[in-house]
């Protein structure tokens, strides 16, 4: 495969997806999307494949969402480029889809984390069946202080609606230690042990009968439907584009994001959405 911001490879029966824009903390960007469609697709369609990792390069696992508003970001997101409605809506149910069959993969899944796991991250994290993080691993969706809504509904069926509530609507991080308490994450481990960890994880999960294996995980498949998962993916989406046809013209005194990056760039932006939260502790 030609693939510009995904490393993939095999080793043995394992298949490694490296999400790889460093520089950008890989943020996800549409031609990385594809690129990781590209290489899920593959993976799923070898029968020498047995497991699916999932790891970031560089500092971080995933930033979220590219908003940076350079070249790399995604222009149906981008109200500068004025884009249409359509584009919106087909994006943002494409994104939900990627996600929704990520968390129904045929074959177990395990993320990798290390340094920032943010928003669209954590949707990775949550969609697969196993997570290790390093101890310098921090975990959130700032969606909400950006005037936007969250596009993930497995925030409230893994950690529970409480702390969801809390996560979602304060858009706080969390460290690897409290990802592990609460049960978003399998395992915290140093960054020196978690390759040894999770290749620990691929050969237990390759000694497991594999019709066993596959028959466990369909029954995990089937709790989370009859509890509405595909109906929550569904209405999540299109909160999701709502939010975003609002940012516009948001109301005033309201931190408009975009306007703060147009102005003076993402970094600032991020700085000035995050104070008043830092100021009451968040």
């Amino acid at each position: 495969m030609d693939l510009e911001y995904i490393l993939y490879e095999k080793k043995g029966k394992a298949a490694v997806i490296t999400l790889n824009r460093p520089e950008k903390h890989n943020a996800l960007n549409e031609p990385l999307l594809m690129d990781f469609d590209a290489a899920l697709s593959e993976a799923e369609d070898d029968k020498g494949v047995a497991v699916v990792i999932v790891k970031g390069a560089g500092k971080s696992f995933c930033s979220g969402y590219d908003y940076s508003g350079d070249s790399t970001s995604d222009p149906a997101f981008d109200w500068r480029q004025k884009p249409m409605m359509h584009d919106v809506y087909s994006r943002q149910a494409k994104r939900q889809e990627r996600i929704e069959n990520l968390a129904r993969f045929s074959k177990p899944t395990i993320a990798q984390v290390q340094g920032s796991c943010l928003e669209a991250g954590c949707s990775l994290v949550l969609a697969c069946d196993f997570a290790y993080a390093t101890e310098d691993a921090q975990f959130g969706d700032p969606s909400v202080r950006m005037g936007m809504c969250t596009d993930l509904p497995l925030w409230y069926y893994v950690i529970g609606m409480k702390r969801a509530k809390e996560m979602v609507l304060t858009g706080r991080h969390m460290d690897a230690k409290e990802a592990e308490r609460i049960g978003m994450i399998t395992k915290v481990v140093s960054a020196e042990k978690i390759e040894e960890e999770v290749e620990k994880m691929v050969q237990v999960l390759l000694t497991s009968p594999v019709d066993a294996l596959r028959n466990n995980r369909e029954a995990f498949h089937a709790a989370y439907e009859s509890r509405g998962l595909s109906a929550g993916f569904r209405f999540a989406s299109d909160m999701r584009v709502f939010s975003v046809l609002q940012r516009p013209g948001s109301r005033p005194r309201e931190f408009n994001f975009y306007e703060t990056r147009d102005e003076k760039g993402f970094k600032a932006a991020v700085d000035e959405m995050n104070a008043p939260f830092k100021k009451n502790g968040y």
